[in-house]
């Protein structure tokens, strides 16, 4: 069941207004200039200073609650990408009859999530390493770095290549937005390929440009991973065959046509930095650093190079665990099911799909505890901004601490959120073992041991629930 929303005439005339995206997008630079300033000329205190606190408390939460309703709408609003795409187009909404960009095609070889997943992970290890997000001055660094790549990328490939290969959260951001309630697509297939010679939805014409991810929305794009919901799609069709609706979420799980292999390694990364990765690092890390120690020059974090290296042998360590648990599981389903005919690496690449719920409720599971801690820290260091506006060097009087949940009423609604991530990925696996055996016994018996490595994840995260964030 779906809900087309564009039939609404002001939703339909909001996002067809030419300079919607631009409109959208200034809200977010702003907030994020001011981010960038408080960081990089405020406190260097991270609990006293309002970029560090903002970003990966309130930026890092309304994140993962848009993958769950909007999919992947913070790249339609995030300036990153839009910093490459104005200096590409030399317009900041309007169709542009020139460039300063050399359009050059990305390399074929580079078409993939290989580098953006290799990216993410370095991004974490040194989050967990370096103590990224608890440094004012690295949060800035972070945002010009990937700001000036989003602009060199801009200018010397064509479309939107930084986003859809490059930046650290592409994959991170496409895989959960599989679960998303909202999806873009066309409406009847059969006008798409008769009665559109033109396809401008992919090429653009003389007033829109065509998709800046790449994807052709009128013909093989069936899931949300690299829709950015720019609308350019809803302004350059000339035959109004193009929805906005809502449905019940997690369809793009088990309803893509292709799943690909980086895709599905993106997918086992990202539940395994949920679940295993943390394991293997809160149970290890002090033994292994200490050992380290011996070698390396000890200091504190984050100059601390036994704990960074420490930190990136155990995320090898997990990451090898988790992507040979589920090529494992994988196995066990082949057997059981009795299909000789399929090698257990086309099991992995579909079933690991069906995995990111499990990801994404213990992400969110681990948000809700922590923003229930850090609440009352934004209204301290707003005020503290404010007396200093915009460069945050002001100290906040005190920094509040609010127990808005007692930690019983936390744990419960933690484990509820862990459960919900479990039945629909317990829900996605049933789906994709129909679509690959016709024989429902055999289905359901490829079905059970991926059923179980579900099972045995959620109690990993259960167990970890008590354990330091990652």
């Amino acid at each position: 069941m779906t809900r087309d929303l564009l039939v609404l005439p002001p939703v339909r005339r909001a996002l067809r207004f030419r300079p919607f995206q631009f409109l959208a997008i200034v809200p977010a630079a702003l907030v994020v200039a001011v981010v960038v300033a408080s960081t990089w000329f405020g406190i260097d205190h991270p609990g006293f200073n309002f970029g560090t606190v903002f970003t990966w408390v309130v930026w890092w939460g309304a994140l993962l609650l848009s993958f769950v309703f909007l999919g992947r709408a913070w790249c339609l609003v995030c300036p990153i990408g839009a910093a490459g795409e104005w200096v590409q187009r030399l317009r900041l909404w309007g169709r542009s009859r020139y460039t300063a960009g050399l359009e050059l095609p990305w390399p074929r070889r580079l078409r993939n999530l290989w580098l953006a997943t290799g990216l993410f992970l370095a991004f974490v290890w040194l989050d967990n390493g370096y103590g990224m997000s608890n440094s004012p001055r690295l949060t800035a660094g972070l945002i010009a770095v990937l700001t000036l790549a989003s602009a060199w990328i801009g200018l010397v490939f064509e479309r939107r290549a930084f986003c859809r290969y490059v930046c650290p959260l592409t994959a991170f951001i496409g895989l959960n937005s599989l679960f998303s309630m909202l999806e873009l697509r066309r409406r009847e297939a059969e006008v798409c390929r008769a009665d559109c010679a033109t396809k401008d939805c992919y090429r653009g014409n003389a007033t829109t440009y065509g998709c800046p991810m790449g994807e052709f929305p009128g013909g093989a794009m069936d899931t949300n991973l690299f829709c950015i919901l720019c609308t350019e799609c809803i302004k350059g069709c000339g035959h109004d065959n193009i929805g906005l609706r809502l449905r019940a979420p997690g369809q793009d799980l088990w309803a893509m046509r292709r799943p690909r292999a980086d895709g599905a390694f993106a997918a086992v990364t990202v539940v395994g930095l949920a679940t295993l990765i943390p394991l293997v690092t809160y149970a290890w890390l002090p033994k292994v650093r200490g050992l380290l120690a011996g070698v390396l020059p000890a200091g504190l974090p984050p100059n601390d190079p036994p704990r960074l290296v420490g930190v990136g042998l155990l995320f090898a360590i997990g990451l090898g665990a988790s992507v040979a648990l589920v090529y494992g599981f994988s196995l066990l389903s082949r057997r059981a099911a009795g299909a000789r005919a399929l090698p257990a690496r086309a099991l992995f690449v579909h079933y690991a799909y069906a995995l990111i719920p499990l990801g994404l409720f213990k992400f969110l599971a681990d948000l809700l505890d922590h923003a229930l801690r850090t609440w009352g820290a934004l209204g301290d260091v707003t005020r503290a901004l404010m007396l200093d506006f915009p460069l945050n060097r002001t100290v906040a009087g005190r920094v509040t601490v609010l127990h808005l949940l007692g930690p019983v009423e936390t744990y419960l609604i933690q484990i509820l959120l862990l459960l919900c991530g479990l039945l629909f990925t317990l829900f996605a696996l049933h789906r994709i073992s129909l679509r690959l055996f016709e024989n429902r016994e055999v289905a359901l018996a490829s079905f059970l041991p991926m059923a179980g490595l579900g099972v045995v994840l959620t109690l990993v995260s259960l167990w970890m629930l008590g354990a330091p964030l990652l």
